[in-house]
């Protein structure tokens, strides 16, 4: 069985969590506690040097780091439910669309950004001006794409999840946790909304895994 090193907060981890569950692949989770630095350990270090989730451990010589390799591994080794469409074109527009997220947004605000701008007394107003120029920033785009695209449906390309979903869904939900106004973007809002009725999206989302649960109780 695959196993999943993961963190709630992460919205990398919470991408690969969504596609794993969506292909119904069987996977073993195991929490990683960032807030107290677990992700610093020799023993994770050992297994991924960057010290970052999510890494998928698929035996015990090959472990992948970076959920946009993960993902792609997942689509080409479980392709019975593609989140990739079969059409070349619409590949490469679901991949765009996708690393704006994972390339361009998501990269900008993640963990050691902050740490690194607490360490050198950034004060907290301008970590904030920080994440919301950047999120806009990647939101105003996404938006643009869906909203003039003919390819966009009740999903970001059709009816039926792809990549560009599984990556969407994660950004939205911790922009709301960080209560970012998101009501310039209402075809984001909508197709969120429309992902999360989905079973595969809610299993995956943080409120429901065991780390939270744990930490909560």
């Amino acid at each position: 069985m695959l196993k999943l090193y993961t963190y709630y907060r992460s919205v990398s981890a919470h991408r690969v969590r969504i596609a794993l569950n969506y292909k119904g692949v069987p996977f073993k989770s195991l929490f990683i506690d960032m807030d107290n630095r677990q992700h610093h350990s020799e023993d994770y270090l050992r297994l991924n040097p960057e010290g970052l989730v999510p890494a998928l451990v698929v035996s015990d010589d090959f472990v992948i780091s970076q959920s946009s390799a993960i993902l792609e591994y997942l689509e080409e080794r479980y392709p019975e439910r593609p989140l990739l469409p079969a059409d070349i074109d619409m590949r490469a527009r679901v991949r765009s669309f996708a690393q704006v997220v994972t390339a361009d947004m998501q990269p900008m605000n993640v963990l050691r950004v902050y740490e690194f701008m607490r360490e050198h007394d950034i004060e907290v107003e301008r970590r904030r001006a920080w994440y919301e120029h950047w999120m806009h920033h990647g939101f105003q785009a996404l938006e643009s794409l869906l909203s003039k695209s003919e390819y966009s449906g009740a999903y970001c390309f059709g009816d039926k999840p792809t990549m560009a979903d599984v990556c969407l869904v994660p950004q939205v939900y911790n922009a709301e946790k960080n209560r970012l106004d998101l009501s310039a973007y209402p075809t984001l809002r909508q197709i969120y909304r429309m992902c999360n009725t989905l079973s595969a999206f809610q299993a995956a989302g943080p409120e429901t895994q065991a780390d939270l649960l744990a930490s909560a109780s």
